[in-house]
């Protein structure tokens, strides 16, 4: 069975794709969740359905997901992709998953949401913050998926931050985001050369702990 870090390192790198998708839709924006129908307005024009993850405390410092029977409060048309993604965790033995309640030292909203985003096939995650912490929740919509994939800059960027935030693998981070997308690549020793939907090139060497060293030709460090 994979563990929770493996996952995270599979699909960590496609999802935040979607999250610059529905950044490039939307940009500076606020949202308004309708409880009852389950829909969140971005923007007063923009209307998306959304399916509940679960909250993260600042507090307990906890996630907590929302098929637990702390949040009550939650309809249980809004749970479908939480109920999934608690059966999902029970069949791949990821307690993060399968119990109401996760230190976040352990994994965060931010790490759970980018899994669940790829398990559930969603446009994207949104985070919604709110005094002493957050809920998240997952999107869809046409308009998301339409918007275009990651140029060169936008994928160093989420590349960047994703390693500096999480202690991660960097070369299984890659050599899953291409083959999952579809787009060429080659490994050949210690390097790994691809290319992007925009048709941009990346050539790039690792250590044997498989950290970056360069960057096309440039020396890459966080």
């Amino acid at each position: 069975m994979s563990t929770i870090k493996e996952y995270f390192e599979q699909f960590a790198l496609i999802s935040l794709e979607k999250q610059a998708k529905f950044e490039r839709l939307v940009g500076e924006h606020f949202a308004e969740f309708d409880l009852d129908a389950g829909i969140v307005t971005i923007n007063n024009d923009l209307a998306l359905p959304y399916q509940v993850l679960g909250t993260q405390s600042d507090n307990s410092l906890s996630w907590l997901w929302a098929w637990s029977e702390e949040h009550a409060e939650f309809q249980p048309e809004q749970l479908t992709a939480a109920m999934q993604l608690k059966e999902w965790g029970s069949e791949n033995d990821l307690e993060e998953f399968s119990l109401p309640e996760v230190d976040i030292e352990h994994a965060d909203g931010m790490m759970i949401s980018l899994i669940a985003a790829q398990v559930c096939k969603a446009s994207c995650y949104y985070r919604d913050a709110y005094e002493g912490g957050a809920v998240f929740v997952l999107l869809t919509g046409a308009g998301i998926d339409r918007q275009p994939p990651f140029e060169l800059s936008g994928f160093l960027r989420a590349f960047t931050e994703l390693v500096s935030r999480y202690d991660l693998n960097h070369r299984n981070v890659l050599l899953s985001y291409f083959p999952m997308k579809g787009l060429p690549f080659v490994e050949d020793g210690d390097m790994i050369v691809g290319k992007l939907e925009s048709g941009e090139e990346l050539r790039m060497t690792f250590d044997r702990n498989g950290s970056m060293m360069t960057l096309n030709g440039e020396g890459f460090s966080l």
